[in-house]
């Protein structure tokens, strides 16, 4: 595991509250950074608002609040400040420099955490090419301090330049070859798809820490590591739901999703994410608890329209309903979404949610009759992999069967059986 260099850190949290920005987005806001913070070790030791018409452009604070920020840092012994907002190049730069302490953002910090919490060589590369793609244009201001020291002479580049120059070159060559790799392992995942076309694929999707590592545990015995802290589980699991179903049903976990989750992260997980606009049916997992529970269901529908998933059939699962005492919150989500199944993923033995998927991949099966010749006999494993047979009889002029399965293996039984009839 890469070494935490943001363990044990006394960080101090910095946001700017544009009119746009209701008093209790920024709440659950700030809250959602500490908590990302929490991830990777640190300690939040305050908190500062400024109110603003607009950021500003250099500083992203005005030059009171810095100050404020500054003689905060220095009572509370603070050596790491972190905004709830992206900052640019410059803003970056400035703010180190004002501050004199490491400054990171909210994409920065959730980088990390994905650095952090990789395990598979696919998922390394993705959250490898995020970092690279993050850190290209604030190369400027790296080097800087080279040119102060010797200078150019005339015309020519400084030696900060030249050595931001060198430093670009390498990254895009590296950006270059990860994008290459990924490429490829894209290929592979579509090979493997090709060999599960005959399976039924779930994916759970939802905000981070919603509870889908324990969904996925408690309907596959995955053993997928269940922790509570953002983004415990990075890398996708597929795993069986159920084999008596024909065509049998496939479930896999994936990342979770997160407001403001950067672009970057979006881009590099394009292969991984694959998996979700793949997808039969997606189980919406939300946190029924978390009291903004409302805004991640519409912050994870935005995501899946970032990548394509949009128009995937979906279904919503309450998590977490043990966690509410307030049984208001659970009537009303109930009569807003009649369809929708509620369950509490440690307590409850998944059969109510199994019911519901079967229900779902029910309907699109379609149920015909079929005759295949005794000389075929050899065929009939074929049909039991790609369909359910409800009837089977042996008579005179072959084997009567009748099968249920989707429209596409039916086709496939047919064009590939061609005595199955």
């Amino acid at each position: 595991m890469r070494a935490n260099l943001l363990q044990d850190r006394k960080a101090l949290l910095l946001a700017v509250q544009t009119p746009d920005i209701s008093d209790a987005d920024l709440a659950d806001s700030l809250q959602e950074l500490e908590d990302l913070a929490a991830s990777v070790g640190c300690r939040v030791v305050g908190k500062m608002v400024q109110p603003r018409a607009r950021i500003h452009p250099g500083t992203y604070l005005g030059k009171g609040k810095l100050e404020q920020a500054k003689a905060s840092m220095g009572n509370c012994g603070t050596d790491l400040v972190l905004f709830d907002n992206n900052l640019t190049p410059s803003q970056g730069d400035n703010l180190e420099r004002a501050l004199g302490e490491m400054v990171m953002d909210r994409t920065q910090l959730i980088l990390e955490i994905f650095g952090r919490n990789v395990r598979t060589h696919e998922s390394r590369i993705q959250v490898e090419l995020a970092q690279l793609e993050y850190m290209l244009p604030r190369l400027v201001g790296m080097w800087a301090h080279l040119d102060r020291e010797r200078g150019g002479i005339g015309g020519t580049k400084g030696a900060g330049e030249k050595q931001i120059d060198i430093d670009r070159s390498l990254i895009r060559q590296r950006i270059a070859r990860l994008k290459k790799e990924l490429r490829h392992i894209a290929q592979e995942r579509h090979t493997q798809n090709k060999r599960r076309s005959n399976c039924f694929l779930v994916n759970l999707v939802g905000y981070t820490n919603a509870g889908k590592s324990t969904l996925m545990n408690r309907l596959t015995s995955a053993g997928v590591t269940v922790e509570n802290r953002l983004f415990a589980t990075l890398d996708p699991t597929t795993r069986v739901l159920t084999r008596e179903n024909r065509p049998p049903i496939l479930l896999s976990d994936t990342v979770g999703f997160l407001k403001r989750l950067p672009h970057e992260l979006v881009a590099s997980f394009h292969s991984t994410l694959e998996m979700v606009r793949d997808a039969d049916l997606l189980l919406h997992v939300v946190d029924i608890s978390h009291p903004q529970y409302e805004e991640q269901i519409a912050i994870t529908e935005e995501v899946l329209r970032e990548i394509g998933a949009a128009t995937n059939p979906r279904m919503l699962v309450f998590n977490k309903t043990d966690r509410l005492d307030d049984k208001l919150t659970l009537r009303v989500a109930r009569k807003r979404n009649p369809e929708a199944v509620f369950i509490s993923a440690l307590q409850d033995d998944g059969g109510e949610l199994m019911a519901h998927i079967n229900a779902f991949f029910e309907k699109s099966m379609v149920t015909t009759p079929l005759l295949l010749e005794y000389a075929d006999y050899g065929d009939l494993s074929k049909i039991y992999k790609w369909g359910r047979v409800d009837e089977l009889r042996y008579e005179d002029d072959g084997i009567h069967l009748t099968v249920t399965s989707t429209p596409a293996n039916l086709e496939r039984i047919r064009s590939q059986l061609p005595a199955a009839r």
